[in-house]
């Protein structure tokens, strides 16, 4: 890669993901579900810009349009189904994500089973599960 894309890359880099900690959890989650289906590792600062760009997701990383950032990066349609409790069976096209909230809150947090990306977060820790997303491809 050379100079001139470096510099339009991580210019204010830092400024712009100031918010991906409390903001960018559902993100995040779709990120590793593109890794999960393309079986390498997402460019994440490609994502952000091209995603903000296209309206799939808001300056504070809250995403407008996981139907078309996940379509956009594993050639896929997608659907998504929300449900109170985890399916018993989650099939090879299906991909859970935890949507967790604090008891008199409206904030949420989103994870997948079997990782969080926030560190000790206080949802988590303070909350419970209020539903899942399961995120399904055709096949």
């Amino acid at each position: 890669m050379n100079i001139s894309q470096l510099k339009s890359r991580y210019a204010g880099i830092q400024t712009k993901l100031k918010n991906i900690d409390t903001d960018g959890c559902l993100f995040l989650c779709l990120c590793t579900i593109i890794e999960e289906i393309t079986g390498k590792p997402a460019d994440i600062i490609g994502i952000i810009q091209e995603s903000k760009a296209k309206g799939w997701l808001g300056d504070d990383f809250n995403v407008k349009d996981s139907l078309e950032l996940l379509k956009a990066y594993t050639g896929k349609s997608w659907n998504r189904k929300e449900c109170k409790t985890l399916p018993a069976v989650i099939k090879d096209n299906e991909f859970s994500i935890e949507v967790w909230k604090k008891k008199n809150s409206t904030a949420k947090h989103f994870k997948r089973r079997f990782v969080d990306t926030l560190i000790n977060s206080q949802t988590v820790k303070l909350g419970s599960i209020s539903e899942y997303y399961i995120y399904y491809y055709s096949v």
